[in-house]
């Protein structure tokens, strides 16, 4: 039997590190009767186990997201914070997105993010949304988070 959802239009659920105006930040799944399940919009569109109106609905919701410039401050403050989130993250061996893993990730201190971009997990976030993201020295030496 499919469980039911709704969409929830006044909280988010997840999605803390996705971009300024993104959805996840102000809505959500959640069980239509009672509060039995809570996702994130993604976590909607991908279960299978969810009825078929409700994941429609997440991915029309997600598909229909404009990204703002990623020259616009509060993107410019957003590439920033994951940045600065990911600092010394590094991907080091497998492949897929499980490599992404936080559980997977490497924490390199010593290592120069300019030489790592491709496997710096930061880089890897921005460009899920991003990806003609190229950083600069200039990005990294100004990652922070909180």
């Amino acid at each position: 039997m499919l469980n039911v959802g709704r969409i929830d239009k006044t909280s988010g659920c997840g999605g803390f590190l996705n971009p300024p105006t993104h959805p996840e930040h102000t809505m959500s799944v959640r069980s239509k009767f009672g509060d039995e399940f809570v996702m994130s919009l993604s976590s909607a569109v991908a279960e299978g186990w969810l009825d078929g109106a409700t994941r429609r609905a997440a991915r029309e919701i997600l598909a229909g997201w404009e990204r703002p410039p990623i020259d616009r401050a509060d993107v410019v403050e957003w590439v920033a914070q994951v940045l600065g989130y990911f600092r010394n993250c590094y991907r080091r061996g497998g492949s897929g997105e499980t490599a992404w893993y936080v559980s997977n990730l490497s924490v390199e201190p010593e290592a120069d993010p300019m030489e790592n971009i491709e496997d710096h997990a930061g880089v890897h976030c921005i460009r899920k949304y991003y990806p003609e993201f190229t950083p600069t020295r200039e990005d990294f030496d100004r990652a922070h988070w909180g």
